[in-house]
């Protein structure tokens, strides 16, 4: 009897897992956006896990049924939570059962739809399991006589943490405190003769052993550099990469940082900027002549300025009353640096034809402002302030 009434029961829930199923399709339209995608596979096994609950009800059923007796409201409750159970699962899916055909998506269950109906299932049955387990565990009590006791406290000796922290402080317990105990007080106030805490003793020999550490291998055996050298060799260093970094601000330069370099490579270049843009005014050679409009660059007499700093100047933002145009927004400061230099170059190599001189005696004495007068290379001389100038 009780066999076929738990057949019953599955035949029940298998129906309307059927049922469920039979609406859940998905709609003809683009899906609307999701958490996570559905599949008939997690349907599957959340079918499973129902069937798999509701044959535990069932056998909890029969348990609670045997042991509540014969009579009573017991019985009867567990003679009817079989069946309970699987119309239970038909209320879920009965709006739904009666879809025939197509009508849109508002009127068809999806697989994600299917999902949480069959999760909010679960969850009722899991419930129902644990009220089960419940009802199980008081029946059980009241069967076999014995209310749970509380079981005795066992007491606690010293753990892990208990034993490293007495063996870190030596430190005495409350009962042997009297035989550490000096015999003078103040006030009632009396001393104990406690030693050194382990941890304290380790760490004063450890700063010992440190200095004598220290002190061999810095005056002794020379080991680890001394302070004085190795400020020695990080200002080597650093002066070193001041110097590549300046190497990479030619781009930077101007009136306040630029340098004379006789390097080729600049000067070509500057010979090559020469020629496309100041050979009208200046000619070919740079000296001029009668005619020319810009005045001779090749002697030693300067309108405004002689040297590099000058020179760049000039070209930088020009003379615009005398008709010379400032080309700081057509020449990148690279560029305007290496013309400068080109020119600087070319000091007494004018032709015959070359133009008389014109403003003032331009003598490297006189030029003791202007760092970059000799034709030596000083762009490897870096101060601090071309260093802080070339940085903004």
């Amino acid at each position: 009897m009780r066999t076929s009434s738990m057949l019953r029961v599955l035949t029940t829930t298998v129906l309307s897992f059927a049922a469920l199923f039979a609406v859940a399709q998905e709609a003809a339209p683009a899906p609307k956006e999701r958490f996570f995608e559905v599949d008939s596979t997690l349907l599957y096994a959340m079918v499973a896990l129902a069937v798999v609950q509701v044959i535990f009800i069932v056998s909890l059923a029969s348990i609670m049924r045997t042991m509540g007796g014969t009579g009573g409201w017991v019985k009867r409750l567990m003679e009817k939570s079989g069946r309970a159970a699987g119309a239970l699962l038909l209320l879920f899916v009965a709006g739904e059962a009666s879809a025939q055909a197509y009508k849109g998506e508002a009127n068809t269950m999806t697989n994600y739809e299917a999902f949480w109906w069959l999760f909010a299932i679960n969850a009722f049955l899991f419930i129902i399991l644990l009220v089960q387990l419940n009802i199980l565990r008081a029946l059980t009590r009241a069967v076999v006589g014995a209310d749970e006791k509380p079981m005795p406290s066992v007491a606690k000796g010293e753990n892990w943490a208990d034993r490293l922290l007495k063996r870190m402080t030596r430190q005495v317990t409350l009962e042997e405190e009297k035989r550490i105990e000096l015999h003078h007080d103040y006030d009632g106030i009396r001393e104990l003769d406690n030693v050194l805490p382990p941890w304290w003793l380790w760490l004063f020999y450890g700063t010992i052993a440190w200095g004598v550490l220290y002190m061999v291998n810095m005056h002794v055996i020379n080991v680890w550099q001394h302070q004085d050298n190795e400020y020695t060799t990080e200002m080597a260093q650093a002066k070193a990469d001041v110097d590549a970094y300046m190497a990479t601000l030619t781009n930077t330069v101007d009136e306040n940082t630029v340098t004379m370099t006789d390097d080729a490579g600049v000067i070509a270049s500057g010979r090559g900027i020469f020629t496309q843009y100041c050979t009208p005014c200046h000619g070919a050679d740079a000296s001029g002549s009668e005619t020319s409009v810009g005045p001779n660059l090749t002697d030693v007499y300067w309108l405004h300025g002689g040297g590099v700093k000058n020179i760049f100047k000039t070209i930088k933002y020009g003379v615009p009353e005398k008709g010379m145009i400032s080309w700081k927004s057509q020449l990148q400061p690279a560029e305007l640096r290496a013309l400068a230099c080109y020119i600087v170059s070319l000091e007494g190599k004018g032709g015959a034809t070359q133009k008389p001189p014109q403003g003032e005696l331009w003598k490297e004495e006189s030029a003791a402002s202007d760092s970059t007068a000799t034709r030596s290379d000083t762009a490897k001389v870096v101060t601090v302030d071309a260093v802080r100038i070339a940085m903004q």
